[in-house]
């Protein structure tokens, strides 16, 4: 059990969340009780989750001496040994393989969106995450082409509205993110992208993508027929409320890990629960 353990710690289970947004589209198309979509989405989240393990081990491999340097990330498993980096290696390139394999046996459209992730990660980890602005779309297109996938497997189409909603609330996440990274920049220079960013730009850019979020949802929702108005707008109104929570949490320093900021404040979580409850009373109540 030894020597599997630094490699579940590098796998970082609690990214695994992110997974959860293949669920997003048939969820919203009131199709999520189907067991043939429940499975194809399923079966999907699971492939994301095991090129997403693949992209952390790669991009840990190319940052082991910054990350060697950061209080936190010095902890990683590659960064101090536990996990060799010929090990991890190995695994990276088999784990993508493997996923993309089973990817274009289901269908080539999530073969190509697995692939574009793939790209899109490398891309960022070798010269994106370098370019103030641009790194901030890649990041966030991780979470879009989730959601996109799960479309593409469950055979939704996809609506405009739908996919601005997961784009500003991703973009929403990440300058979140860069924001909180900045705000403790004394810790964090270890990411050179933060000294081509101000505070006051990145707050910006929070403030007119929590307004878009707010707004392309309030659209979607007035889009989508089989919903129930009552809760369309109560869920609407918790929505509101949960994003301004979580820039709350990002103004006092929260937010580097947006998956630990979500999960680790009780009127964030409280926040999320009322919002999916009213949201699956819209949709299926």
């Amino acid at each position: 059990m030894k020597s599997i353990h630094p490699f579940i710690t590098a796998a970082r289970p609690h990214q695994w969340l992110k997974n959860l947004l293949v669920f997003s589209a048939p969820l919203a198309a009131g199709s999520i009780h189907n067991r043939e979509i429940l499975f194809r989405t399923t079966y999907v989240a699971f492939l994301f989750l095991i090129i997403s393990v693949s992209i952390y081990l790669f991009n840990d491999v190319r940052d082991i001496e910054v990350d060697r340097n950061h209080p936190i990330k010095s902890q990683r498993p590659i960064a101090n040994g536990d996990l060799s980096q010929r090990s991890a290696m190995i695994m990276a390139p088999l784990l993508t393989l493997g996923s993309l394999s089973v990817g274009f046996t289901i269908s080539t459209s999530l073969g190509i969106s697995l692939a574009v992730y793939v790209f899109i990660n490398i891309l960022y980890s070798i010269k994106g995450k370098a370019i103030p602005y641009l790194e901030l779309l890649l990041v966030s297109s991780g979470f879009v082409i989730r959601a996109i996938s799960g479309g593409i497997a469950s055979g939704i189409p996809l609506s405009f509205w739908f996919i601005s909603v997961v784009s500003c609330t991703s973009f929403f996440m990440a300058t979140g993110k860069r924001y909180a990274e900045l705000s403790q920049y004394e810790i964090n220079r270890t990411r050179p992208v933060l000294s081509r960013y101000t505070l006051k730009r990145l707050g910006a850019l929070r403030i007119i993508s929590t307004a878009l979020a707010a707004t392309t949802y309030g659209f979607w929702l007035s889009q989508t027929s089989a919903t129930h108005g009552m809760f369309s707008i109560l869920s609407l109104m918790i929505f509101t409320v949960t994003i301004s929570r979580y820039n709350f949490r990002v103004q006092q320093g929260y937010g580097e890990d947006p998956i630990r900021t979500l999960t680790g404040d009780f009127w964030l979580l409280s926040l999320l629960t009322l919002w999916a409850t009213t949201y699956c009373l819209a949709i299926y109540g």
